[in-house]
C-alpha cells in the first residue's frame, strides 16, 4: 500500500514539472520584431537594426533578416514544420500564405552564418 502512495506523489510531481516546463517553454518564445506573430525559431538571431516596416494603401510590408550558424536548408524546414500550426499554407519551399499576407524566406548567405531575409506582404 505504501509502495502504490509514493508511485502516486512521484506521478503527481512529474506531472506538475512537465506542465511548468511546458509553460516556460511557451513564454520564452520570442518572436520576430516587426512581425508580432512570427516565432523567432530557436537558432536564429534577429539583425532587429534590419526591421523595415512600410504601410501602404496596397497593404503592409515588413522586411527583416535573422542569421544562424544552421543551414538555410533547416532553417527553411523548421518553419515548414512550424508555420502550418499557425494557419499558414506552404506554396513553395520558400513561400508560405495566410489568407490575404504573404510570407517568404530567401537565404542571402550561406554562411557560416548563414544569413535569412523574411518578407511578409499583406493586402
Amino acid at each position: 500500500m505504501r509502495n502504490g502512495w509514493l508511485w502516486s506523489v512521484r506521478a503527481v510531481v512529474a506531472v506538475v514539472a512537465l506542465g511548468l516546463a511546458s509553460v516556460a517553454d511557451a513564454q520564452a518564445q520570442e518572436y520576430l520584431s516587426g512581425h508580432e506573430d512570427l516565432p523567432l525559431l530557436a537558432g536564429l538571431t534577429q539583425d532587429r537594426d534590419s526591421v523595415m516596416v512600410f504601410d501602404t494603401p496596397q497593404g503592409r510590408v515588413v522586411e527583416t533578416f535573422a542569421q544562424t550558424p544552421e543551414s538555410g536548408t533547416r532553417v527553411l524546414s523548421a518553419y515548414a514544420e512550424t508555420l502550418p500550426q499557425m494557419g499558414w499554407t506552404r506554396k513553395t519551399p520558400t513561400r508560405f500564405e495566410r489568407g490575404a499576407e504573404a510570407l517568404v524566406f530567401e537565404v542571402v548567405s550561406k554562411g557560416p552564418p548563414t544569413v535569412v531575409r523574411i518578407l511578409l506582404t499583406s493586402d
